[in-house]
């Protein structure tokens, strides 16, 4: 991959009006689709990017949704 693509992409939804993800949720988040996508552990500081709180309604629940991803 070209230099400063991010391998893992993930969304985390919230319950509407909900505080937005820690820091530590993203980095959760980004360890748990590696994992799905069969790639090696992050064992050295990385930065996540995010962006959102984008209004969803999923089954009749109103949810905020944050897209992030690795860079």
């Amino acid at each position: 991959m070209p230099a400063g693509t991010g391998s893992a992409l993930t969304v985390i939804r919230v319950g509407r009006g909900q505080p937005a993800p820690t820091e530590a949720d993203l980095h959760a988040a980004i360890a748990r689709d590696r994992q799905r996508l069969h790639l090696p552990p992050q064992n050295w500081p990385y930065e996540v990017a995010v962006t959102g709180p984008f209004p969803v309604t999923v089954n009749g629940r109103e949810l905020d949704e944050y897209v992030v991803w690795e860079r």
